[in-house]
């Protein structure tokens, strides 16, 4: 099992659509249009939800309600923040630092990386990947990626499709107005969740991802590179379209796609009351890298206007056993928030 927080951010992400567990990536940048501008909009930053962030958001931007970020619903054009350990700045500056590193990475995510630049941030030069991406809608996204650094590593990342034409420089303004505050507490961020949930002993929370995810773990671990602690990922997907009935083929699309689990064995599937829904369950095994023969099972629902949340769980197979009533009963907390 790989590091928990690495493992989020492939689990669940609000960029292309398509949800797997893996390793980050994206940003952006600001230069000289924010000379001109800096004054006005300093004065109209404001704080990102469940983040440190605060900035000051273009027009047409608003707080979003399925991740941590902003929302331009007449563009569909997005800002997302995804928070990460402070020591993930030291490696993912490597990445971020060097466009032919950066360019190589990233293709690996099917997101071309046009340009590394320096923009000015809080009186620091941090780097700004420009680039691209197409979606599995087939249209193209432009992307502009930033890494800061405060109490935690921060990524930003917006997008927009290139027909919407979002003008660079309104995008550089935005991600040079950015402020890092304190990091808000654990309550402060399940708070920000789009969806409710409540760890069952002795599953405990270790931290959310990008305002749309959860971790948990069991034992004194926050990191377990080795994949020696039971995992519980949640992830909730705002973006559709998904109907309800197609939980079978999104279940099993889902699992093929998370990290670790593309040639897992699928033992049993069933239909399970989940976040208020008639969920899906797939239950099953597979080998983990570390050579152990783990369990895992998957929950998933579609919940109010096509979003759904999926819930997954993986420990070696002789701990599932004893962890199924505490796997029964988190899975039994989860429910949509309303918008």
């Amino acid at each position: 099992m790989t590091h928990p927080r690495s493992r989020a951010s492939r689990f669940g992400s609000s960029g292309s659509g398509k949800s797997r567990l893996g390793k980050s990536g994206a940003v952006a940048l600001a230069c000289i249009a924010w000379l001109a501008l800096a004054p006005a909009v300093a004065q109209e930053r404001k704080p990102i939800p469940g983040t440190s962030v605060s900035l000051a958001a273009p027009k047409g931007f608003e707080p979003a309600t399925g991740f941590s970020g902003l929302v331009n619903k007449a563009n569909q054009a997005s800002v997302l923040i995804v928070e990460l350990p402070p020591e993930a700045h030291a490696q993912l500056s490597t990445l971020f630092g060097n466009a032919d590193v950066a360019k190589a990475n990233f293709a690996r995510q099917n997101i071309t990386i046009k340009s590394v630049e320096q923009i000015t941030v809080g009186g620091d030069k941090v780097p700004l990947l420009t680039g691209s991406q197409i979606a599995p809608t087939g249209d193209t996204f432009d992307k502009w990626i930033v890494l800061l650094k405060g109490e935690k590593t921060v990524m930003l990342t917006v997008q927009a499709p290139q027909k919407a034409k979002l003008a660079p420089a309104q995008i550089k303004a935005m991600i040079a107005s950015v402020s890092l505050g304190k990091e808000p507490s654990l309550d402060e961020k399940l708070a920000a969740l789009p969806f409710a949930i409540k760890a069952a002993a002795p599953f405990r929370v270790i931290d959310s991802i990008g305002g749309s995810g959860l971790l948990m773990t069991v034992g004194d671990k926050n990191t377990d590179p080795s994949g020696t602690q039971p995992l519980l990922v949640v992830a909730y997907q705002p973006t559709g379209p998904v109907k309800p009935g197609q939980e079978d083929a999104l279940s099993e699309s889902l699992l093929k796609g998370t990290h670790n689990l593309e040639n897992a064995t699928v033992a049993e599937r069933k239909r399970v009351p989940f976040a208020g829904q008639n969920g899906m369950l797939l239950t099953g095994s597979f080998k983990h890298p570390n050579g152990s023969n783990k369990s895992f099972a998957q929950y998933l629902a579609i919940g109010p206007d096509s979003r759904f949340v999926r819930l997954i769980v993986m420990a070696d197979e002789s701990e599932m056993p004893q962890l199924q009533p505490a796997i029964d009963q988190t899975a039994a907390s989860i429910s949509f928030k309303d918008k």
